[in-house]
């Protein structure tokens, strides 16, 4: 009964339209009121705690550093150097998008930014190439997917402060995923290719074109090192290594004199917006997950669930349905927090590595960003691409099929996400 009241008024609120956080902020008050578990005080003090916390620091960080390489142009030398070190074959634009997206979100962590700043790029090159406007989109937004997935990642980010999951452990567990799921993308795009007889540029690249490329890309190649090495090798937390970044990047684009003022003031304000409302769910998540907890909520469903979903395949399975229906309906952040104090515990009695659930969990979630009818990367990819959205999911389908498949497949084969982490632990 006390489940039903607190899941099923926020649920009603959602779909009422009211903003995520104040659905949870509100049916949590109404949970107070009629069951009397606790007092009214405890919401401002659950807010406040939620939000004091150091690792949530990285995702402002990470999500400034991101809007930075944007407008601070070093996206166009990463696309440069790409396209030329990457030669010259069938499907060859869509490919170079694909490993730009996948770079890109290693140093910015952001599936949106990701999307925005190679798509904007590239998507004039594949015209070129034969590319349709549709598969163009199509391609940048399911590259930009990786964002999430390569590390570092604000997603990972939550998940592991908010069920105390080492942050370096799934950065870590994520690589193999995250280039597998490229790779993938980029076999799609090949075949995609030939079937419609897309040919490459055409362009041959003398090799001192190719080193002058490598060379005006090098400082923004370099920042993954650093942000990688300097976490695996103990010398800073995510949080930290969120700010390298940020002055890294600073510095680059001021080095490039590519970063203008202006462009730092527009990176400032968007960085502001999308943190604040990340932090915000965040924070009055926080009355949520202890009402949850206080009301033993997560075991109740779990003793009904459990004689149900008895082996941990079955499990699996019903997560990866939940999880890829919530995906497109519901951000991750609040998909992490919601649901997440409900369903790990369950996967974890049945004996899921904890590491490989959560980065299957994550994984699946970003699926949601390319999934109809609310994934923000399709909203991101038609605009930048000049489409509509419904022009968008057809270009994208071949994409989220794959994508959907190599969720499968890492879901069922442990070992490709947790073959990194185990020879030495981060925790």
């Amino acid at each position: 009964m006390e489940a039903a009241l607190l899941l099923g008024v926020m649920l009603v609120l959602l779909a009422l339209g009211i903003p995520i956080a104040f659905s949870i902020g509100l049916s949590s008050a109404l949970f107070i009121l009629v069951t009397g578990l606790t007092k009214l005080v405890v919401i401002p003090q659950r807010i406040i705690v939620g939000a004091d916390s150091f690792v949530f620091l990285a995702i402002p960080l990470f999500t400034l550093s991101g809007y930075l390489m944007e407008s601070g142009g070093l996206s166009k030398r990463l696309v440069s150097f790409v396209e030329k070190a990457c030669g010259n074959f069938p499907g060859s634009m869509g490919t170079i998008t694909i490993i730009c997206c996948t770079i890109f979100a290693a140093l910015t962590g952001s599936g949106p930014a990701t999307v925005a700043a190679i798509g904007g790029i590239m998507i004039p090159s594949m015209l070129k190439a034969g590319y349709s406007k549709e598969t163009s989109a199509g391609i940048v937004a399911a590259g930009g997917a990786l964002g999430p997935i390569v590390p570092p990642s604000v997603t990972m980010i939550i998940y592991g402060a908010a069920l105390d999951l080492s942050i370096p452990d799934m950065f870590m567990a994520s690589i193999i995923p995250g280039l597998f799921i490229a790779l993938i993308l980029i076999i799609v795009n090949t075949v995609q290719a030939l079937k419609r007889g897309i040919k490459g540029s055409g362009i041959k690249y003398t090799s001192k074109e190719k080193w002058q490329a490598f060379y005006h890309a090098i400082g923004v190649l370099f920042l993954p090192v650093i942000i990688l090495g300097g976490i695996y090798g103990g010398i800073f937390t995510p949080t930290e290594a969120a700010a390298v970044a940020c002055v890294y990047t600073v510095i680059l684009g001021i080095v490039y004199k590519e970063l203008t003022i202006k462009s730092l003031i527009v990176a400032l304000k968007k960085t502001v917006v999308t943190s604040a409302m990340v932090v915000t769910i965040i924070a009055v998540s926080n009355i949520f997950s202890f009402l949850l907890a206080s009301a033993k909520i997560p075991q109740m469903i779990a003793e009904a669930v459990l004689p149900i979903v008895s082996t941990k395949n079955m499990y699996l399975l019903v997560l990866m349905l939940i999880l890829f229906v919530v995906g497109c309906l519901m951000d991750t952040c609040p998909a992490i927090l919601i649901l997440g104090p409900i369903l790990v515990p369950i996967g974890i009695e049945l004996g899921v590595n904890p590491l490989h659930l959560g980065v299957i969990y994550c994984i699946n979630l970003v699926v949601g960003f390319i999934t109809p009818p609310f994934g923000i990367n399709l909203f991101t990819a038609a605009s930048t691409a000049g489409v509509t959205f419904a022009q968008v999911v057809k270009g994208i389908l071949p994409y989220l099929i794959a994508a959907i498949a190599c969720v499968m497949v890492l879901a069922y084969c442990e070992p490709l996400v947790t073959f990194l982490p185990n020879p030495v632990s981060y925790t």
